[in-house]
């Protein structure tokens, strides 16, 4: 995050159109090509020349020479791109250069918006451990052939923030969704304590049931995590808040009660193990469905 910093204090607003030109070709192109980088960004070919290999040197593109001289964004460009919008809109005035929180598909950066509000920047990273697999348990891909991890990432993104409106709409204990642009989600910060740290609680019966009223109020809303866990659930002022969203299924899709019942048994394994809490797992989905 460091050099993306940098970057973005350097490039002109001919450079994004450059960088933005390569984002809209990879739709068709598996590396851009030079001319098609020029009519999409509106300028002389000489000049994306020289534009792209200042670009490839902050290591924001990568180039491909063989038939053609082509060129693709790299993770580190298409973060430019993001943080160059949300800082237009008005949205981000700052952002932190470590992480907060990294998982397996995403990472989290602490931000400041305009206003002095501490807010939380999730930048999604699909396929970073295994693209087949992502295509195989994702239903946002759909039946889409060509699809990059830079486009699957932004399907993540937007799938995320629609599951955090709906849920953020009807009272359930989520994030607040502020904005997202291309594979970024900016949202509430929550300073709390992951569930997975396994920390002492009160009334650990009673936090599992708030957290069991969580997820079918989101049910009712009509949304189901598909990957809950207790790595998904933050601790805030003794109250739960479900995070981690890209997965989301409705709750009219045909394996909704697969993915809640699987989701359920995660977490009731983790509180009988962590705090031998048992559980019916059949007379708790009865009364999610029902209630």
């Amino acid at each position: 995050m460091k050099a993306v910093i940098e970057a973005l204090r350097t490039l002109s607003p001919r450079d994004y159109r450059v960088l933005n030109g390569i984002e809209r070709g990879m739709a068709r192109f598996l590396y851009v090509p030079v001319n098609e980088i020029a009519k999409l960004s509106s300028l002389e070919v000489d000049e994306v020349l020289l534009i792209t290999k200042r670009l490839n040197a902050l290591n924001l593109v990568q180039r491909r020479v063989g038939s053609y001289t082509g060129y693709i964004l790299t993770s580190r460009g298409y973060d430019c791109l993001a943080l160059y919008t949300l800082v237009k809109r008005g949205i981000l005035k700052s952002i932190a250069a470590s992480p907060i929180g990294r998982g397996k598909e995403s990472d989290v950066y602490k931000a400041v918006t305009l206003s002095g509000k501490i807010v939380a920047v999730k930048f999604h990273r699909v396929g970073r451990t295994s693209f087949r697999q992502t295509r195989r348990f994702r239903t946002y891909v759909g039946e889409r052939g060509h699809i990059s991890w830079l486009y699957q990432s932004r399907l993540a993104a937007s799938n995320e923030y629609k599951a955090l409106q709906i849920l953020h709409e009807k009272g359930v204990s989520v994030p607040e969704p502020i904005d997202w642009t291309r594979h970024v989600v900016v949202c509430s910060y929550i300073n709390g304590i992951e569930l997975s740290e396994g920390p002492k609680l009160d009334d650990a019966e009673c936090f599992r049931e708030q957290l069991l009223y969580e997820i079918s109020q989101a049910y009712r809303a009509g949304v189901v995590h598909g990957d809950l866990s207790e790595y998904n659930v933050i601790i805030y002022h003794e109250k739960p808040v479900i995070f981690d969203w890209p997965q989301w299924v409705s709750s009219s899709h045909p394996l909704a009660l697969y993915y809640l019942r699987r989701d359920l048994d995660n977490i009731l394994r983790f509180f009988k193990r962590r705090y031998r809490l048992n559980y019916d797992l059949d007379n708790i989905i009865r009364k999610i469905i029902g209630g």
